[in-house]
């Protein structure tokens, strides 16, 4: 896997301090790489006012977008003075989403890199729509940030499904890990996977012949162990720093994270569309619901040539 040399930023709005753009630079530390800053303005009041002609709703957009334009390009002089090659561009949207899939088709990021659009009444970051149609549809890795610094030594977690037999998915676990090195080397942090599984339940009422429940339960974990070590075997990651964990996905990964006080979750997830997509119809979904750290969302058919 290659290191992201060419990073979308999403530049939200005119603030004090970009988060997600500081923490882009920061990959500039490491490696060579190529910024592309977005930012999405939109104006319904402009759009849809019955008193405004189409010659007048058309400058005052225009207006709007150079504004914009100029504020970024503002903070493109700054970063160039670093070194680093920067273009932007900034894009008439009334949902942010759509503005991200469009620029991710024009210049090809190898990732996306946005601030987390947190509630300052909720304590999980992951519950604002915007975010969650981006985690469902960008066609890209994408990296959602709450603090402007890395976290230094703060451990970065990777969620795997290591009991899978299917090949697609055991490579787009490689990826993950991957993808967890990559951030555990820019931040001198640790490496640790998870993985998750859920054994048989019976009633106590029931009685099977020649059926051990705890057996069972010990083979299973021991089985999922012998996989993950597989898994994990050439990326380094020590005993201590693997987690096989019985029970749900959507609440062992986020109590995991929280207790080893990860900063970074590495994850897959996978686009829903339709009806499914309207609902939190999949893991990753309802994992991103209890989480308070930061993620990295990948997806299996955008990964293979990063």
């Amino acid at each position: 896997m290659k290191f992201p040399q060419n990073i979308l930023v999403i530049v939200s709005g005119k603030r004090r301090t970009h988060i997600a753009l500081k923490r882009a630079i920061q990959f500039a530390e490491f490696y060579d790489i190529k910024l592309n800053l977005l930012s999405c303005v939109y104006d319904p009041g402009t759009e849809l006012s019955p008193l405004l002609s189409s010659n007048h709703k058309d400058q005052l957009k225009q207006q709007k977008l150079q504004d914009r334009l100029n504020y970024l390009n503002e903070l493109k002089e700054d970063i160039e003075s670093k070194g680093i090659p920067v273009t932007t561009q900034v894009k008439w949207h009334r949902k942010i989403q759509h503005a991200v899939i469009e620029a991710c088709d024009e210049i090809q990021p190898d990732l996306v890199v946005k601030r987390i659009s947190e509630s300052a009444s909720s304590i999980n970051p992951f519950t604002m729509p915007m975010d969650w149609q981006l985690l469902r549809k960008c066609p890209k890795p994408i990296l959602l940030v709450k603090d402007p610094e890395w976290k230094m030594t703060k451990p970065i977690l990777a969620a795997v499904d290591a009991a899978s037999e299917n090949e697609k998915e055991q490579s787009f676990n490689k990826i993950i890990l991957q993808y967890a090195k990559l951030l555990s080397k820019l931040t001198d942090s640790p490496t640790h996977a998870v993985t998750t599984h859920i054994s048989p339940i019976v009633d106590n009422a029931v009685s099977l012949p020649d059926f051990d429940l705890e057996d069972l339960m010990d083979k299973v974990n021991n089985l999922n162990k012998d996989k993950l070590r597989n898994l994990v075997s050439e990326f380094n990651i020590a005993d201590s720093n693997q987690h096989v964990i019985e029970g749900l996905a959507e609440d062992r990964i986020p109590a995991l994270a929280n207790s080893i006080e990860s900063q970074i979750v590495v994850m897959g997830t996978v686009g829903r569309r339709g009806i499914k997509g309207a609902f939190m119809g999949n893991t990753a979904e309802r994992v991103l619901t209890h989480l308070q750290c930061e993620v990295l969302a990948l997806k299996p058919s955008h990964t293979s040539s990063v």
